[in-house]
């Protein structure tokens, strides 16, 4: 699931550019953005940053800042090792 603070006409622009296949959730308010800690340090702006939630709702990793190219891998290989 992603989460951002753009409105969800501008988050639907960017799941049609990227076909993206999982869901967004619209945080103009950064309700949720502020719950994780990811903004900048500013405040202003939002880090991409991708926490890995277990199915008991306990954060089981966190990538602070993610850098696109690779990521994928990276989370995929951590769930592996978590689930052993």
């Amino acid at each position: 699931m992603g989460v951002s603070a753009d409105k969800p006409e501008i988050q639907q622009r960017f799941i049609d550019k990227f076909e993206l296949t999982f869901p967004m959730i619209s945080d103009t308010g950064k309700t949720i953005i502020d719950a994780y800690g990811a903004r900048e340090v500013l405040g202003v702006t939002a880090k991409r940053s991708t926490f890995l939630i277990d199915p008991h709702g306990t954060i089981a990793h966190v990538w602070p800042k993610v850098h696109v190219e690779g990521h994928a891998e990276d989370v995929l290989g951590v769930i592996r090792e978590l689930a052993g």
